[in-house]
């Protein structure tokens, strides 16, 4: 009987040390991944979408393409922005110069596509950029869309800066649990046009 009892108050204290050491490394119960999302709900951030026109290989290079240029036209300013009002300040009076970029990627990769820029309110699904995760619901954002915009995105958060910490790193993450395509890959593979046309267009016709 003593033997059965010292075992019980044994089992007693381990449980209690465990669930003391449980509340000390997590109090309040949230997890990691829950305190993250927490500090960047939908009033709290910009994000950048850029919207493929189809989910060919091309057509997601050339979002790849579209998404470098625009970041290393914006990042210098971006890069200093001590608030949302003044990052929304910093993208409205960009808008234009944004836009012109984007066509001119997407006319210097051979295509026609239309391209828009659109800064405002959009609704978005729960996505994921690196460790953090957002929740569905309604966000500020600058959102380009190349053509019929019906491939895959690519997205990150323009205010708080994460996207300008570091340009190289940032297209780095993964991106809703895809593997990254860290910047200037497009630029490696973009095939050279001539007027607007696939040099390897005419190499087929003559092998």
């Amino acid at each position: 009987m003593l033997i059965f009892v010292n075992k019980s108050i044994i089992k007693l204290i381990v449980c209690l040390v465990l669930c003391f050491s449980f509340l000390v490394i997590n109090p309040g119960g949230q997890s990691a991944n829950s305190a993250e999302t927490e500090a960047y709900d939908s009033t709290s951030l910009i994000r950048f979408h850029v919207i493929a026109n189809s989910d060919s290989e091309q057509d997601q290079l050339l979002k790849y393409a579209v998404r470098d240029e625009v970041l290393k036209a914006a990042s210098p300013n971006l890069a200093e922005s001590q608030s949302l009002a003044e990052s929304r300040e910093i993208l409205l009076s960009m808008e234009g110069q944004l836009l012109e970029i984007s066509r001119s990627v997407v006319k210097e990769w051979g295509k026609t596509y239309p391209v828009t820029l659109d800064y405002g309110v959009f609704a978005f699904p729960t996505k994921s950029y690196g460790n953090i995760v957002l929740p569905a619901g309604d966000y500020e954002a600058v959102e380009i869309k190349i053509g019929n915009a019906e491939g895959a995105n690519w997205w990150c958060v323009l205010f708080p800066p994460l996207c300008f910490i570091n340009v190289e790193e940032s297209t780095s993450l993964p991106v809703d649990g895809k593997p990254a395509v860290p910047l200037n890959t497009a630029a490696k593979q973009k095939k050279p046009t001539y007027q607007g046309k696939e040099i390897g267009f005419y190499l087929e016709r003559f092998f």
